[in-house]
């Protein structure tokens, strides 16, 4: 699906959620995309390591590692996306 014809359905952090509405969407035929990020990238990483490092506490303290899912739909299937993925909560 090209960048310009599609549009996003949802961007959130909760996995549950997630689940759910691709599965809605894949019951009623939905073409989607997915998309995950990461809330820490590699500078933040060896920061919150050095931080830890120097204030002698473990790094699961500073590390707060999140991801961020997206889904996308064409754009003619957003409306009907919506309807499905958000009536029925």
């Amino acid at each position: 699906m090209l960048f310009f014809m599609r549009k996003r359905l949802f961007l959130d952090t909760d996995a549950t959620e997630f689940a759910r509405i691709k599965a809605v969407l894949a019951q009623n035929g939905i073409r989607y995309e997915v998309k995950t990020t990461v809330g820490e990238n590699v500078l933040t990483r060896k920061f919150n390591s050095a931080a830890a490092d120097h204030m002698w506490q473990p790094y699961s303290k500073f590390s707060t590692q999140t991801y961020l899912y997206t889904i996308y739909v064409r754009s003619a299937d957003y409306k009907k996306a919506k309807e499905l993925a958000y009536s029925n909560k």
